[in-house]
């Protein structure tokens, strides 16, 4: 049984390179004089996780489209400290008078898509390894002329910002640092995490807690849209959307001083079939949204559901809740609803919205090139 187990495991990792490398894996095995076979693959049980991302398979997959492009490093950010975003002479005591170079701490909250799951593997079964190095939200490895994310924007106003994420490393793990984000969360996740942020922010010892102004990027909904809303209508409703994110929010607002919360909206998970999908990608998709397979008119009911979580967010923060303290503030970050789909639209007429080159082979994630997409 173990070894049926495993031929399966093997088959769907060969079959996902064919489908997705532009040349037949089988092909560049044989002309690969330091490939393995088939048969060594599967007699060393102990070593199969280790082996899946060996060269063998993985380097006949891996191409750079799915990495941004390169910016030389004389090539200054664009922005310059003199226009008002470097670090102020002195600490300024309201979030309304913050600029970039203030930021002492980053942190994110979310799921996978914060996380970087898959960001920087070329097969499909790569969604589950967490980059959270190149994450948009949290990640810092290398600088900003070759992973674009908010960490290493920051660091150019400021070289001594703590609590980035780096490298490849799973939830908890000393390299996650802030970044609290787990794969598969749902918004009745995100109270604990704000718990868990407080929480690890106190024990980090380059956060001075009450002084250093932090930065903290929360992204939810994504899971509750996907795979929650089609079977309790109630429970995943945009109300609902937003209560559990007031849950979060006010337990920051209570429990962390000098915070800005960056809330980005949902992202419109019909994305993720409005583009060139691969054998592979439909058969995942079943997986990571389930809700798209569950009767007809889905794609309408998703679009709408998604402008719903989105304006209930917008309203939670318009209400002014969290602008009752000098040192604390929510704003919202539109750029997401960029990828909303259009309002009236035929199942046929809808247009690709994303370049294949900026999702992973699951069509659901986001490529390292997609992370700097969202800067």
């Amino acid at each position: 049984m173990k070894s049926a187990a495993l031929l399966v495991l093997a088959v769907f990792v060969l079959l996902s390179a064919e489908v997705l490398c532009g040349k037949s894996t089988a092909a560049r095995r044989k002309s690969n004089k330091k490939s393995r076979s088939l048969n060594s693959f599967l007699f060393v049980p102990n070593d199969v996780a280790r082996k899946l991302d060996q060269r063998w398979l993985y380097e006949q997959c891996k191409t750079p489209i799915r990495k941004q492009p390169y910016i030389p490093r004389e090539t200054e950010f664009p922005c310059k400290p003199s226009d008002g975003i470097a670090r102020s002479r002195k600490r300024p005591y309201s979030v309304h008078k913050l600029r970039p170079g203030d930021v002492d701490v980053i942190a994110a909250m979310g799921d996978s898509l914060v996380a970087g799951n898959g960001a920087m593997e070329d097969y499909a079964l790569g969604a589950f390894i967490e980059s959270r190095g190149v994450s948009w939200a949290a990640g810092g490895d290398s600088t900003w002329h070759e992973y674009l994310t908010l960490p290493n924007i920051i660091k150019t106003f400021n070289p001594r910002v703590t609590g980035y994420s780096f490298g490849k490393a799973e939830f908890l793990t000393p390299p996650t640092a802030l970044n609290v984000a787990f794969p598969v969360s749902a918004d009745q996740d995100a109270l604990s995490q704000a718990k868990s942020l407080v929480h690890k922010m106190k024990l980090t010892p380059e956060v001075d807690f009450q002084n250093d102004w932090k930065l903290v990027t929360m992204f939810f909904g994504a899971n509750d849209l996907c795979s929650g809303q089609c079977y309790n209508k109630e429970y995943f409703g945009p109300r609902a959307h937003a209560q559990k994110l007031m849950k979060a929010l006010d337990y920051l607002h209570d429990n962390l001083p000098r915070t800005l919360v960056n809330l980005v909206p949902v992202l419109d998970v019909s994305v993720s079939v409005r583009i060139r999908r691969s054998l592979v990608c439909r058969m995942l998709h079943t997986l990571f949204c389930s809700c798209f397979h569950r009767g007809n008119n889905v794609m309408a009911e998703i679009t709408r559901m998604t402008r719903e979580y989105q304006q209930e967010e917008r309203n939670l923060i318009s209400s002014g809740r969290y602008n009752r303290k000098e040192d604390f503030t929510v704003v919202i970050q539109p750029f997401m609803t960029f990828f909303n789909a259009p309002r009236n639209y035929s199942e046929g007429s809808l247009k690709e919205v994303i370049d294949i080159s900026y999702i992973t082979h699951d069509c659901f994630h986001f490529s390292q090139k997609g992370h700097a997409l969202g800067m």
